[in-house]
């Protein structure tokens, strides 16, 4: 049976893309790594990839926010509307989805690090990075569902939302209901990508 090249080529390209998301590399980057066999250094940060902010402790440590800052800055949006890729506005009273009510409350309201912004650098004109760009941001730490406390984003390959306990989030669910509390389990969209804690 001969070889297909172009699902070998897809392959490879798939395998290439996930890797620079999941190394934080840009793609040029990644591919130079593929050809030469070196691993990239210097200035070859992926856009995904929040600068750190200092201390060493990850994009957002230096901003002094803590994981019930972030949960309890979420919950004030309670029943707030929701639009599938609304930008939140620079005054926040825009319909949102679930992605750029997370944007928000962590790159606005807590002028912490989202991927693709370095800290307090997102405003809320644009929606800002989508669901699956914070499954593979290295600003964010992987950590197992037993280890969920409030604060921590919870992320599926269609949702998003921001943990207010070990069992219940907050998100932008849809345009009937808006922006709710509702139980972690049970709410998400495809597959489960990652439980992160902003580092």
């Amino acid at each position: 049976m001969p070889i297909n090249g172009v699902a070998l080529t897809a392959v490879a390209s798939g395998s290439i893309l996930i890797w620079s998301g999941i190394k934080g590399w840009n793609l040029t980057q990644t591919v130079g790594e593929v050809i030469t066999g070196k691993v990239p250094t210097g200035s070859n940060v992926n856009l995904l990839t929040a600068p750190n902010s200092g201390g060493g402790g990850g994009a957002n440590s230096a901003i002094g926010f803590t994981n019930s800052q972030v949960a309890n800055d979420a919950l004030q949006y309670a029943g707030h509307a929701y639009s599938f890729g609304g930008a939140p506005g620079k005054n926040g009273t825009n319909p949102w989805d679930c992605s750029s009510f997370v944007n928000w409350v962590v790159g606005h309201d807590l002028h912490g690090a989202i991927p693709g912004y370095g800290p307090g650098q997102y405003d809320g004109s644009v929606h800002g990075p989508p669901t699956g760009s914070w499954a593979v941001w290295p600003g964010m730490a992987h950590i197992s569902a037993s280890q969920v406390q409030a604060g921590d984003i919870i992320v599926w390959a269609g949702h998003m939302g921001i943990a207010v306990n070990n069992q219940e989030m907050i998100s932008a669910l849809n345009s009937r209901l808006g922006t709710k509390v509702t139980p972690i389990a049970g709410n998400g969209n495809g597959p489960l990508l990652a439980y992160g804690r902003l580092k």
